[in-house]
């Protein structure tokens, strides 16, 4: 008989610790939530602690049911998280974590001194009314929430944030609203979590949400992979079952399992699931897949699209696709931009041009969203967007697409993903105009034939890291027209190719004018500027120095002395 109470005690205790590890792995999903989007933001334990509490008031005080209970405290951190996010959205890295961090204590300072939370004594005598049901049914429901998420265009909006938010903001992501959302989604698991656990313990107390189980649930998530959907519960799993493995080691187990944790981040960074996604996909490039190169699909830039040819073959007219009027912009004590003003119509390719630092990819920055300008305004097709300045992800919705003088792709993601990423600033329309004809086509339809027309199907399924440099670019354009702009532009989409490869790329970009959208490129390449624009503006210390047709702008005294370095309009 003492035998058999003996396994039975000992069969509860470990029970018992697996569902403690079950419902803390939703806090665990909480952080990957936050980290998989690049958010460094540890509000976790406060949230937590938030979740608990009301959960406890509402079953003790007012009575409830435990799953009114268990909902009211996964409502009230929720809130929490959504004010938290609202207040805190705007702060990055550090600062952010130590904000947050700042909020757990102040909610553990809150519950030390509100009676209702039984001070520093905590709360005894709450329904130890959490079921395995309960719990694995909550694991599994959240664990498919995030997969559905992963697999989705909000996955992807996520990952491109991750990555590089200036990129997903210039792809009409909204990077605020989605952090908003996050770190909603983020309280609502660790309130989750903290009612769960409150009605498994059957008691809480403040001490129990202190930064030494914020940095062990962490380090789970680590363990597993911070940046996959399953990493949060394998790490979870696997720390726990350690965990009880070590306990033979007495004192010395935060030892052993500080071994185990600096062992695993020091040979694989992106945990145990990151080496098995690295083994995977040693072995799909061993199989002999082309890396990088020329496509083998048709050359669509075979035909001649300079400047000459297009005007001998339309003499239509065009609407103004942008008008800038006095567009200033001062950073600090430096005048970058000064009173610039420009126009680009539909299939028309206006290059700017002008030596280093006059104001060019400044000029760009403020067009697509990047900077709000010191002074002037600007119109799209008619419409005003001034107070669309300072926000690329409107100006992206409005019609406004570019490339980066660095290529900014998601080198883990395929090339079909990174195309797809660009459809963002159609806001979830599957139905886009072109030639006056409404087409209603799904947004893989969409992808595919994008990249069919960018000669990129071939390597749709190949990740943009293995790529070279040219294709990257090539990827980078056709990422950009995804959403079939009202004005495209580029910055440098030349630097570093090879003579026969920037005649590729212009003739590419030259034959994307048919439509209907208006180009501005910038590029350092006078003689390729000269063949393929229909007009140049000619830059110089902020300063539109020169206009017009290439063929005039290039000899005018005034820009000349620019380049040779002469008496430059800025220097006068």
């Amino acid at each position: 008989m003492e035998i058999n109470a003996q396994i039975l005690e000992i069969f509860g205790v470990y029970a018992f610790a697996a569902r403690s590890a079950l419902v803390l792995s939703l806090v665990a999903m909480a952080i990957y939530v936050l980290l998989n989007a690049g958010i460094f933001a540890l509000p976790h334990m406060g949230l937590m602690a938030v979740g608990s509490y009301s959960a406890t008031v509402l079953s003790l005080d007012a009575q409830l049911p435990f799953f009114v209970a268990v909902a009211g405290g996964t409502v009230a951190a929720t809130l929490c998280g959504l004010i938290l996010a609202a207040v805190l959205g705007r702060l990055n890295g550090i600062y952010l974590a130590i904000a947050t961090i700042a909020f757990s204590e102040a909610v553990s300072a809150a519950v030390l001194n509100i009676p209702l939370t039984g001070a520093a004594q905590g709360r005894v005598g709450i329904p130890r009314s959490t079921t395995d049901l309960a719990i694995v049914g909550s694991v599994v429901l959240v664990l498919a929430l995030l997969i559905a998420i992963r697999r989705s265009r909000l996955g992807l909006s996520i990952v491109a944030i991750r990555e590089d938010a200036l990129m997903a903001g210039h792809q009409g992501i909204n990077v605020f609203a989605y952090r908003i959302g996050l770190m909603s989604l983020a309280g609502f698991l660790c309130g989750l979590a903290g009612a769960l656990n409150v009605h498994l313990a059957g008691f809480v107390e403040p001490g129990f949400f202190n930064f030494g189980l914020l940095a062990h649930t962490l380090a789970n998530v680590v363990m597993g992979g911070m940046v996959y959907v399953g990493g949060a519960l394998l790490g979870t799993i696997l720390m726990s079952t350690l965990s009880q493995a070590v306990t033979v080691v007495g004192e010395y187990q935060g030892i052993v399992n500080g071994v185990i944790i600096i062992t695993v981040v020091a040979f694989a960074p992106f945990g145990l699931i990151g080496v098995v996604s690295d083994f995977l996909r040693q072995r799909k490039r061993s199989r002999g897949q082309v890396l990088g190169g020329q496509s083998n699909a048709p050359n669509n830039a075979a035909i001649k699209f300079d400047r000459l040819s297009r005007k001998n073959k339309t003499n239509e007219s065009h609407e103004t696709v942008i008008d800038l009027s006095d567009i200033s912009m001062h950073f600090g004590g430096i005048v970058a931009l000064h009173s610039v003003s420009l126009t680009c119509s539909s299939g028309e390719l206006l290059g700017v041009i002008g030596p280093n630092g006059s104001g060019k990819t400044t000029l760009l920055n403020v067009i697509s969203g990047a900077y709000k300008p010191t002074g002037g305004s600007g119109a799209l097709q008619g419409q005003e967007i001034k107070s669309f300045f300072g926000s690329p992800y409107l100006m992206s919705r409005a019609g406004i697409a570019r490339t980066f003088q660095t290529i900014r792709l998601i080198d883990d993601l395929s090339v079909r993903d990174n195309v797809t990423i660009g459809l963002n600033s159609t806001s979830g329309k599957n139905s886009f105009q072109s030639n006056g004809t409404l087409n209603q086509l799904s947004r893989v339809d969409e992808v595919e034939r994008v990249l069919q027309e960018h000669g990129l199907a071939h390597i749709a399924d190949m990740y943009a890291g293995e790529l070279s440099y040219g294709l990257r670019r090539r990827v980078e354009i056709a990422r950009a027209v995804a959403s079939r702009p009202k004005l495209l532009l580029l910055d440098e989409p030349t630097a570093g190719m090879d003579p026969q490869e920037r005649e590729d790329v212009f003739a590419r970009i030259s034959s994307l004018l048919s439509q209907g959208m208006g180009i501005i490129v910038v590029e350092h390449d006078v003689a390729m500027m000269s063949q393929y624009c229909d007009r140049l503006v000619v830059l110089d210390f902020g300063l539109v120095i020169a206009s017009g047709d290439p063929d005039i702008v290039l000899q005018q005294e005034s820009v000349i002395s620019a380049y040779v370095g002469g008496q430059g309009a800025g220097k006068r």
